[in-house]
């Protein structure tokens, strides 16, 4: 029913839209002047590209914004790479001095680099540093809340699983306004501590919460066999868990892992409720310019085609790297 809904309204709206988006539209490279309302003003998008891009970051200074793109991307293909293919743990570490490499340019204040206060970073590249940031802190830490739930200490798994269970059962915007307004009560110091930090804290709780429970579900597709063939060898239990147990839970969990991505990608459009601004928070103040009153259309167009464009290469990634990666039975056995 829904499908069929969907293929109606492709028929009904699909040749109106054409007309509006590319037969009656103004190409950025055309004037200002011949935006007249009929069609898409795709000039618009031209003119503010810098500032979704970069927002409010100061124009002599994007380069380092440009090094921090590089720097955060650079690490997924670290698995493509031939003798890569099962460093996982290198995967991840190159993934977070990334992220402190990103976050060390944006900021500046050292290496002769000019201070520059967070807010007025914004755009796609605040975008891209909190999801990224997120889903590779989340990673361990839902390894050991996952592990922590299957502990045999009565206390850590209770710990584990109150943790994961509060969390998941909180809105991601509760847990936003919790890290804006509480964190700096509870930690020693924390009136320091920027809102940028804070909700970057939000985030990777909410996500590590979501991720120990896609670890969890994998760790149990895992034979109870095997772990006890790799004690009866002399392995120990933190040798087993990293030559075992880990290596095919986390490739039984890459499509829910990528899944988890993409929704951390999506959800992180909820910081402009706590004052951050990310693409879709620039793109709502560039609509309000009065000077472009009238092509909100465009802008929001241009966000929910990007957010499409990256979901889907993450999805493509994602079966890439089950291609590549060598921990089926066939290789094992």
């Amino acid at each position: 029913m829904l499908l069929a809904a969907l293929v109606g309204a492709c028929i009904l709206l699909g040749p109106r839209l054409f007309r509006w988006a590319v037969l009656d539209a103004v190409f950025p490279w055309s004037e200002a002047a011949s935006c007249d309302g009929r069609g898409a003003c795709w000039l618009f998008i031209r003119e503010r590209l810098p500032q979704f891009v970069y927002g409010f970051y100061p124009s002599h200074s994007r380069w380092r914004l440009n090094l921090g793109f590089l720097l955060l991307f650079g690490w997924v293909a670290l698995p493509l790479l031939p003798g890569m293919r099962r460093q996982i743990a290198v995967t991840v570490a190159g993934a977070a001095i990334g992220i402190t490499a990103a976050f060390v340019l944006a900021a500046g204040g050292v290496f002769g680099l000019a201070p520059i206060e967070t807010d007025q970073w914004g755009g796609l590249f605040v975008t891209a540093l909190l999801s990224t940031t997120a889903m590779v802190v989340s990673l361990p830490v839902g390894i050991a809340l996952a592990l922590g739930r299957q502990a045999d200490s009565p206390l850590w798994r209770a710990l584990a699983n109150l943790t994961v269970e509060v969390i998941r059962g909180v809105p991601l915007l509760a847990i936003l306004f919790m890290a804006v307004v509480l964190l700096p009560l509870f930690v020693p110091g924390g009136e320091g501590i920027g809102l940028f930090t804070r909700v970057v804290v939000g985030l990777c709780l909410y996500a590590a919460a979501y991720m120990a429970e896609v670890i969890r579900g994998a760790l149990r597709t895992i034979p109870i066999g095997q772990a006890e063939a790799a004690r009866s060898l002399g392995l120990g239990y933190a040798r087993c868990l990293r030559l075992v147990v880990l290596p095919q839970a986390l490739r039984a969990a890459l499509p829910n892992i990528v899944s988890t991505f993409i929704q951390m990608l999506k959800d992180s459009t909820l910081v402009i409720v706590v004052g951050v601004f990310d693409l879709l928070g620039v793109v709502q103040l560039t609509v309000a310019d009065p000077k472009w009153n009238g092509y909100s259309a465009e802008a929001y167009l241009f966000a929910g085609l990007f957010f499409f464009a990256i979901c889907f290469g993450l999805s493509r990634l994602a079966a890439r790297l089950e291609q590549h990666l060598d921990y089926n039975r066939t290789s094992t056995t």
